[in-house]
Parts: structure tokens; C-alpha cells; sequence
């Protein structure tokens, strides 16, 4: 590979940016002029590598796919969260291999396949938000393929490829049914379900490009139509599109467009910035953007703001509800800036430099990448924030006029005020975990004895190793069984914490065996206090509300004034806040007006409430519901800037996320301690198992049992009982040992809990409180609410339970696998709570059939013992007289035989002798 200065040069032109915000672990920036290579960054370009790309260099020009141009140059790249697209001339490639090897100095990476080889591609076009964990992007065809879209779909490494058609399989042209129509560019509402927006271009009977956006929703259905020249616009009001407004004589010519699911807001781009806040029903044009400029790609923060860069390298900004935006650079306030950011010694503000691309990183703060050189001609790749109120203040002032006062000792110049009012904060802030879902830890590193104070080797070894424990615990802190103390730290110390005292006084006298010491009390969970500024995300529940307070200052003190009359008091009566919702369907927003006329000041009380309409209900974090909170002061926009802790912001304007569903963190634990304690004060005994287990306490089968679940907040580390409708079920379980232990099918989970089939003698529990009615749904399950529920132990005969035989002097027992589940039964909550935990129950009877058995099998044994014995007794000197006659007469008749024998013998001996 060639060096840097070799690749680039101060004329190269800036590209876009494309990735998946939030997911995608590397991004790549194609358009190095001339060479087949890409830069590559894990670190949002704080350090930066030129990956060289091993694909095909043949030139697939053809009449049916016609390039105008052969060109080696990487064209356009996206990147995912498993895989990386590039697009060179007409060709698709995708990689394959390990990210980890990318930057590695090696020859060209060969892990590039191509894909699509049937396609002409002319174009990718990004999807920068996921839907439901998948990731989408289009791709454009061209050449006898003009007009066709393809939908790619990427999910755990696998990517489909689909064509975008109607439910007729017609695609967007065909629907238009033109000859000249051309795709040009698409957008994906993530917002429920997918839905596909598609801009096509046409040629209109005047022989002018014409524009249409097309809705696919199973079909095809046209949004409004886009006038023919870009509207006149004037001040910071946006201006709508209808058949009475005035036109310039610049025809509209687009590009592109992208949409923001947070705010429903569709943005097309081309020589004019217009939006659409209703899925292409109305279009509204931003002012302030001159007619001969082009905008060449665009990019948004997700939080109400974007930036984009013209053709000639221009950078302009704006906000989502303000119908003007800025130039940035070049502009009297970005050389206010970069001569004070060179002054203080940042030398890529004094070099000659080039931009090559813009994005928004993690933190939403808008940054540059740009290719300075030095004055020894060595370039570098160089990312600079762009801190956007710090510009436009500058240029605000520079450009405002300047009034200058002459009093009697001293003269004083003064800017015109721009702003309705001098001061904002934020009040009345709750603690910002419960809403943003972010954990925090605080881990200090141990304490060093040594009088040199500094660390070890094994110090931080053993610093290192604490951290890895301290994220295994909360990694392992989902539980079954909700501990007494909800928190993951607490295991960690419980047993040690009576020693705390001792290990501080040996490490504070010096005589600690490994000259450290680890304290206790600095691994703990960290919570928040209240800041003045909102949180990045909030989170509602079903019925839940996020308050707070916005205090403006608005009347001036006279000795403060240099004018020659101080500003009336009264001037807080024009002072206004609104407040505005993406979508009014989910969420209501209440604002309360309190005005203080002895300071000037005026308290608005903001009062966000969930209205209940999220569809179902999901699990924790899944399905989430985007719907956007903007608060916004009259006559703000752009013109109200205030010195902060953390530098120069605009005020007068708070964007918020908000996400209605299931907030991430939250889980149902079975409650043991508050059920233990309601069993033994109800049934008033406790009979625990033989061998008692201190996790997982035993139950007696005789005993109501009365279960108790808490719904614990992993963020936040609270907890409260659970309140809401569920489903108690049996859905596993086995005798004697957990070894034993096995999922029931369907059929017996049907068979084990449901109502339906009581007649069958196949029953696990029942629910015993006769006084209440009972609410079943269509299966037969009893649905159980609350804390006030009576469960009895059956074990029917033909249940899984039933009929235990004993293996031991002591009563079965049986460890059984509850399924918890609110779904479609509790309207409380959108959480979909799914709980399994195992019970162990013990002290079961035996069946009446088996203890039958074992009566009549022991009443047996017993019996012929019984008889035997009086059998004895009775007659037993006769049977022994009998056993002594007949041992005699057994003896007798051995000794005859003996004797017979001796005689043959005899006798055989005598007649042998004779024959010799």
C-alpha cells in the first residue's frame, strides 16, 4: 500500500458516512481516488487504517448495464453489525471474514464475495435504524434495470436479498406505468412495521425532471405531489407547500431522503431541504438554504438535530421544528472559532486541510474527519468536534449590530437582545436511572500500604480480577429466586463484612500481609442525583409519567441594563413554552404555567403521561414504541445561547426520546422470603424438608401455599410486589431428586393445570379461595391476580405427581417447575413477564390404590408370620418326634446298605480266586 500523502490530497472531495447507529462495530469511509481501499475505524476515527480491498477489477460494462466510467475507486460502503458492503462500478461485494483482521498489514483482504451478480447495481442507499434487531439497506438497479429496487436484510450474519414489489408484483416504475421513471433514491419507516418509501424520478410533459414518493404498504399509494419550482421562503418559519404559495423560477431537483422513526419526520434533499411530517402527505420547506447550492449527502443526530454538506463542501445545520438552517463553514463564526481553536495551540486548525466526511458518534456530538497537512507535507487523518452552539453564537454576534451607550463616567456598548429571556434551568429533575435505564458501579482500586504509595504488580492483578467479578456478578445476578437484598454487590461481601473492621486496622498500621488493601465500601452501586439537564432517553411503562419543571428567568435588573429604561417586568405575559409530540397516540404532554412577577421569573410544570395504546404487550426492551418530546420557547430558535459547566448550548428548545413499551432492566423473581413468612403465619406451622436446602426452601403438601413475586428493577435496584393478572402453571417437575426432573409435553401441561380437563383426574393444584369468582381463560387456565391466592396440592392419581411410591421409611416428595406468565391476561403492565423457578414440595400421601396395596401386602406378611408361629407352637413336639423317627429310620437304612455292600465284595473276591 502506498502511504497516506500517495492516497489522498487536499482536493479530494468528502463522502458519506454509512452504518447502522449504534450496532456497527467498524466504520469504513470509501473514496480514496484511484485505489481499491477504504479507512477503517473501531474508535469513531480517533485512530484511523487504510484497508486495501482484494475484490474483482474486471469492468462489467455491457449495452445491458452500461458504466460511463471505469473506475478501481470504492464507490460507496455500508457497515452492520456482523458484515461490510462495498460497491465498486457495477458490482456488489460483501465481506466475509473476521473484523478483527481488517487493519492488519497484510495484502489484500481476499474475504470479499460478491453478491448479486445478476443485478446492475447503480446505487446503495442506507437504512441507518434497526427494526426488531435486523438491519436493511436497498440497492439500486440501473442499466436495463433501471427502475427496479432490492430490500437487504441482515440479521446474525445472513443476508437476504428481496425485489420491492406489490402484492400484483408490480415494482415502482411499473406501477407508474412510464418508460422514463428511474428509482433514485428509498427511505424505511421502522415505526411498527416496514414500510417502504420509494422516490422515483420521471420526465414530465415539459420536458423537466418530475418527482413523485411512492408508500409501499402491500401496494403502491402515492403521497402529495412535489411542486415543480422550490418555493419562496423567508425568516425561520417553515414554508408549506399548497397551491397559493409563491415559486421561485429554480426547478426542484432532489437526490435523496432519509427518516427519523423518532420523530416521523421524512426528509428529501436535492437543490432544497424539505420535510414531511405525515408519510409524504404535506411537504414543508426549509428557508435560509441558497438556490444554487446542491446538497450531496445528509445525516442525523436522532435527537432533533442534523447537519448536511453540499457539492462546493459546504456545512449547514439545522433542527428538527425550526424552518431555517445555518451555514456553519464557511461562516464568520467558524473563523471566530478555528482562530481561537489555533491560538490555543490545536494545530489541525493552522493547517491546510480537506473534509472528507461528517457524523454524529455516540454521545450525539456532531464531528468532522478531516486530511490536514503539515508544513513538512506529511498528512493525517484527524477528527475535530464541531461544537455547533459555540459557531453560531460567534456568528451571531459577529453579524448582529453593535449599539454603543455613553453615561457620565464611562461608555458601553451593548448587543441587542435576541433572546426572550437571560436564564433557563431545569428543575424538579428526578433521579435519572428509573428513566434512562442505565446501571452504574463505582469500583475503587485498592489501597496501598507501601510508603511510596504506588501500585503493584499484584495490586492491580487483583484490582483487574475485581473488576472481571464485579461484571460476572452482574452478569449473573438474574435469578430465579429474588435475593433479600437486590443487589449483585451483596453476595459479594455478606460474609466478610463482620471482618471489615480488622482488614482496615492492619492496612492502616502498615502490617497487611500482601501491602494492599481492598475496600468494602468502594464496590457499590452508584446512583445519580438529580442534574439540570433531561435525560438522553426516558422509558414509560403503561400509566407511568416523567415530571419536571423549566424555570425562566425573563425580567432584567436595572443595574444590570445599560439601556436607559430597565425592561418591564410585565414582558414575562409574552413569554410562552410549547410542548409537541411526534405521535399524540401514546403519549400526552401537560404543561402548567406558574408566573412569579416580583423576580421576573416563570415555572412551567411539564408533565409527561403514557396514554395506554401500545399494542400488546412485549418483552423487556423489545417492540419499543419511538415517540419524540420537543419543548420548545417562543422566538428561540437559534437566537438563545447560555454558558454551561460544559460550554456554550443553545437553550430555549428540550428534545427527548421517548420510548414507550417495556423498559429494559425490569424482570418477575418469585418472592421466597415474604412467601415463607405468609405460609407459616397463615397455615400457622412450617414443616421444612428433612434435609434442609437455605436456597431453595421446602413446602409441605398438606399446607396452603400462598406465592408471592416482585417485580425488580435491575437498574435502579428497587423492587415492589406484583400486583398484575398471571397464569400459574405446572410445566415440569419430578420425584425424589432434581436429577429427575423433566418438561412436561402439551398435553400434560393441558392436562396437569387446566380447568377444562378437572374430570379427568389429572389435576396438579387448584385454586382454593371458593369465594371469589374464577376468571379462566379460553384453555382452561385460572388466572390469578395480586397477592390473595390460595393455592391446594391435589396430585391427582393420573397426574405426573400422582401416585409416588415411597422409597424410604419417609413421605415422597416432588420438585415441580412453575411457569409465571402475564401474557394477554394483565393489563398493568406492556412488560410480557415470562418466570420459571422450581419448587420443591415434600410430605406427599400415599395414593389411596397404593396404600391399599401396601395394607393388604403388610396385613399378608403379618398374617403368615402369625400362622407360623401358632403352627409352632402347637404342634410342635409331634413334629419333632416325627423329625427325630424319621432321622433314625434314614440312619437305619444307610447302615444296611453299607453292610449289603460289604457282603458283594465279599463274595466277588471268593469267585475270583476260584478261577484262577
Amino acid at each position: 500500500m502506498p502511504v497516506l500523502e500517495d492516497m489522498l490530497s487536499l482536493d479530494t472531495p468528502s463522502r458519506p458516512l454509512w452504518a447502522t447507529v449504534g450496532r456497527a462495530p467498524v466504520l469504513i469511509l470509501p473514496g480514496i481516488p484511484g485505489f481499491k481501499a477504504v479507512l477503517m475505524t473501531a474508535t469513531d476515527f480517533q485512530h484511523t487504517s487504510v484497508i486495501e480491498v482484494g475484490i474483482e477489477s474486471c469492468w462489467a460494462g455491457s449495452l445491458n448495464c452500461p458504466q460511463a466510467e471505469f473506475s478501481s475507486m470504492i464507490l460507496e460502503a455500508i457497515s452492520t453489525e456482523s458484515t461490510l458492503f462495498i460497491r465498486q462500478n457495477q458490482l456488489l461485494h460483501r465481506f466475509v471474514g473476521n473484523y478483527s483482521l481488517l487493519p492488519l498489514r497484510v495484502p489484500p483482504s481476499a474475504s470479499w464475495e460478491q453478491v448479486l451478480r445478476s443485478v446492475c447495481v447503480s446505487g446503495l442507499v442506507p437504512v441507518f435504524t434497526p427494526f426488531r434487531g435486523r438491519e436493511y439497506f436497498y440497492i439500486l438497479g440501473g442499466g436495463w434495470q433501471k427502475g427496479t429496487l432490492y430490500r437487504a436484510e441482515v440479521y446474525d450474519g445472513y443476508v437476504t436479498y428481496t425485489e420491492l414489489v406489490d402484492s400484483t408484483g408490480r415494482t415502482a416504475c411499473e406501477f407508474l406505468n412510464d418508460p422514463s421513471c428511474k428509482v433514485i433514491w428509498a427511505a424505511q419507516d421502522s415505526m411498527q412495521n416496514l414500510t417502504d418509501m420509494v422516490l422515483v424520478q420521471r420526465v414530465s410533459k415539459r420536458n423537466r425532471p418530475a418527482y413523485a414518493l411512492l408508500i409501499l404498504k402491500n401496494n403502491f399509494n402515492f403521497g402529495d405531489t412535489f411542486p415543480e419550482f422550490v418555493p419562496k421562503g423567508s425568516g425561520l418559519s417553515f414554508t408549506a407547500v399548497d397551491t397559493m404559495q409563491e415559486n421561485t423560477s429554480v426547478a426542484l431537483v432532489l437526490s435523496g431522503m432519509t427518516f427519523n422513526p423518532i420523530t416521523s419526520s421524512l426528509y428529501m434533499w436535492g437543490n432544497a431541504l424539505l420535510c414531511s411530517l405525515d408519510w409524504g402527505q404535506s411537504y414543508l420547506f426549509f428557508t435560509g438554504f441558497p438556490l444554487d447550492q446542491m446538497i450531496k449527502y445528509f445525516t442525523l443526530s436522532y435527537q432533533r438535530d442534523f447537519a448536511f454538506v453540499t457539492k462546493t463542501e459546504e456545512l449547514w445545520w439545522g433542527q428538527e421544528g425550526v424552518g431555517k438552517v445555518m451555514r456553519m463553514n464557511p461562516s464568520l463564526g467558524w473563523q471566530a472559532f478555528s482562530s481561537l481553536q489555533a491560538m490555543k495551540g490545536h494545530k489541525s486548525y493552522s493547517m491546510n486541510y480537506t473534509l472528507l466526511t461528517i457524523f454524529y458518534d455516540s454521545d450525539k456530538q456532531l464531528k468532522e474527519v478531516v486530511y490536514a497537512v503539515d508544513s513538512d507535507g506529511k498528512g493525517s487523518v484527524i477528527k475535530r468536534r464541531l461544537p455547533v452552539p459555540d459557531i453560531l453564537s460567534f456568528n451571531l454576534f459577529s453579524t448582529a449590530p453593535l449599539e454603543v451607550h455613553h453615561l457620565d463616567s464611562f461608555s458601553a456598548f451593548s448587543f441587542p437582545l435576541t433572546c426572550p429571556f437571560f436564564l433557563e434551568h431545569l428543575e424538579d429533575l428526578p433521579n435519572p436511572e428509573i428513566y434512562n435505564r442505565i446501571q452504574s458501579y463505582v469500583a475503587g482500586p485498592p489501597l496501598v500500604t507501601a510508603f511510596s504509595g504506588l501500585h503493584t504488580a499484584a495490586s492491580l492483578a487483583t484490582y483487574q480480577g475485581l473488576l472481571n467479578h464485579l461484571l460476572k456478578l452482574h452478569s449473573d445476578y438474574i435469578m430465579d429466586i429474588g435475593d433479600p437484598v437486590h443487589n449483585p454487590i451483596w453476595r459479594w461481601w455478606k460474609d466478610q463484612v463482620v471482618y471489615k473492621d480488622y482488614y482496615f486496622y492492619m492496612a492502616s498500621n502498615a502490617v497487611a500481609s500482601s501491602g494492599f488493601n481492598v475496600e468494602m465500601g468502594s464496590y457499590q452501586r452508584s446512583y445519580l442525583s438529580s442534574e439540570r439537564f433531561l435525560p438522553d432517553t426516558i422509558y414509560l411503562d403503561r400509566g407511568q409519567t416523567f415530571s419536571f419543571s423549566v424555570y425562566l428567568a425573563c425580567g432584567m435588573a436595572e443595574h444590570l441594563a445599560v439601556e436607559d429604561e430597565a425592561i418591564d417586568l410585565n414582558d414575562i405575559n409574552f413569554i410562552w413554552i410549547s410542548a409537541e409530540v411526534s405521535n399524540d397516540d401514546y403519549i400526552r404532554a401537560r404543561v402548567t404555567r406558574k408566573e412569579f412577577f416580583n423576580t421576573g421569573a416563570i415555572v412551567y410544570q411539564v408533565t409527561v403521561m403514557d396514554r395506554g395504546m401500545f399494542p400488546g404487550q412485549a418483552l423487556a426492551g423489545e417492540r419499543l414504541q419511538y415517540v419524540s418530546l420537543l419543548l420548545k420557547v417562543g422566538n428561540s430558535e437559534m437566537q438563545c445561547y447560555q454558558d454551561t459547566e460544559s460550554g456554550m448550548a443553545l437553550t430555549g428548545q428540550h428534545s427527548v426520546p421517548v420510548y414507550i413499551g417495556c423498559p429494559p432492566g425490569n424482570r418477575l423473581a418469585f418472592d421466597i422470603s415474604t412467601t415463607l413468612e405468609q405460609c407459616t403465619r397463615l397455615n400457622k406451622r412450617y414443616f421444612n424438608c428433612p434435609e434442609p436446602d437455605p436456597i431453595m426452601p421446602c413446602f409441605f403438601f398438606d399446607d396452603m401455599f400462598y406465592p408471592f413475586f416482585l417485580i425488580q428493577d435491575m437498574v435502579s435496584g428497587k423492587s415492589e410486589p406484583f400486583l398484575g393478572s398471571y397464569t400459574f402453571k405446572i410445566v415440569g417437575g419430578g420425584p425424589f431428586s432434581k436429577d429427575n426432573i423433566r418438561l412436561f409435553s402439551p398435553e400434560e401441561v393441558l392436562m396437569s393445570n387446566s380447568l377444562n380437563f378437572s374430570s379427568s383426574r389429572t389435576m396438579v393444584w387448584m385454586f382454593a379461595d371458593e369465594t371469589q369468582s374464577l376468571n379462566v381463560t379460553k384453555e382452561g387456565f385460572v388466572v390469578l391476580h395480586g397477592t390473595t391466592n390460595r393455592i391446594k396440592w391435589l396430585c391427582q392419581r393420573y397426574s405426573p405427581c400422582g401416585d409416588l411410591p415411597a422409597q424410604s421409611l419417609q413421605a415422597p416428595d416432588y420438585f415441580f417447575i412453575i411457569e409465571i406468565s402475564n401474557k394477554g391476561v394483565d393489563l398493568s403492565t406492556y412488560c410480557d413477564y415470562a418466570l420459571r423457578f422450581t419448587l420443591h414440595v415434600h410430605g406427599f400421601p400415599l395414593d389411596p390404590h397404593r396404600g391399599l396395596f401396601y395394607m393388604l401386602m403388610t396385613f399378608a406378611t403379618f398374617s403368615a408370620i402369625l400362622f407360623s408361629f401358632i403352627v409352632y407352637n402347637c404342634c410342635g413336639p409331634s413334629i419333632k418326634r416325627l423329625a427325630q423317627l424319621t432321622y433314625m429310620a434314614a440312619q437305619q437304612w444307610n447302615k444296611a446298605d453299607t453292610d449289603s455292600d460289604i457282603s458283594l465284595r465279599d463274595s466277588e473276591h471268593s469267585v475270583l480266586r476260584q478261577l484262577e
